[in-house]
């Protein structure tokens, strides 16, 4: 089992980009309140602040965007769209959608007693290379997980223990990585639990900010071997279903 490091696999130049996020910052930019070079100092000083906010979400868009390209430039496919998700509680207007609407700047926040969780329940049984978890310490500090734990079964009376991972002031994307469960280095399952132990801080709620599900694509999905020329993100992630 592998941890990758927070943003190890992130280490591109700015024409990588991917076009989502390369949307995104122009959205950012071209924003109400988004302006340089105001006369007025009161309003410069204002805007500049605004700006350092802005360059902030920006570099945070960057790196999220910058991390899934990573992984899938690896052959990898978020097969997550094909799950149902469910969370252990959750705050009014920071449900679980948030896990899945690839905007790091919303968040899922807990409103119960720990251990808190996220469940991803598959109707057929999935291969999986990685779950990948977006968290940000500098923003969310005592809400962060501290200790999470991932669990995998047929149903939810099925479910034993994966792994456990202890985060250190986590920024960014953590790959927890499946390649000691089996020796095509995938864990099969229909269901994942993933579980926060603790917070950092002895928080009691947590916040996390996106999860996506990895697994390998197959070869049968390219063109060349495909008669159908399957094309939609969509379309090949339900092809490697089981």
């Amino acid at each position: 089992m592998e941890v990758d490091a927070i943003g190890s696999e992130s280490s591109f130049q700015e024409e990588d980009y991917s076009h989502a996020a390369r949307e995104l910052m122009r959205g950012v930019q071209g924003s109400e309140g988004y302006s340089h070079g105001q006369s007025d100092q009161e309003g410069s000083d204002t805007n500049d602040d605004h700006d350092v906010e802005r360059l902030g979400t920006q570099a945070e868009i960057m790196d999220y965007y910058l991390g899934i390209k990573a992984v899938e430039e690896r052959g990898l496919i978020d097969i997550g769209n094909l799950a149902s998700w469910s969370v252990s509680s959750y705050k009014v207007g920071l449900g679980v959608e948030a896990l899945c609407e690839d905007d790091p700047a919303k968040y899922w926040q807990s409103d119960g007693p720990q251990p808190h969780y996220i469940d991803i329940h598959f109707s057929k049984r999935v291969s999986v290379e990685r779950l990948s978890i977006y968290t940000d310490f500098g923003l969310d500090e005592s809400y962060t997980p501290s200790k999470i734990q991932i669990l995998s079964g047929t149903g939810y009376h099925s479910l034993q223990e994966v792994v456990t991972v202890d985060l250190h002031e986590p920024v960014g994307w953590c790959h927890v990585i499946m390649d000691a469960i089996r020796d095509d280095a995938v864990l099969k399952t229909f269901l994942i639990r993933i579980e926060v132990l603790s917070n950092h801080q002895n928080g009691k709620d947590t916040h996390v900010r996106a999860v996506k599900v990895f697994s390998p694509v197959k070869d049968s999905t390219s063109s060349e071997d495909d008669p159908i020329g399957l094309t939609s993100i969509t379309l090949k992630s339900q092809s490697i279903i089981r």
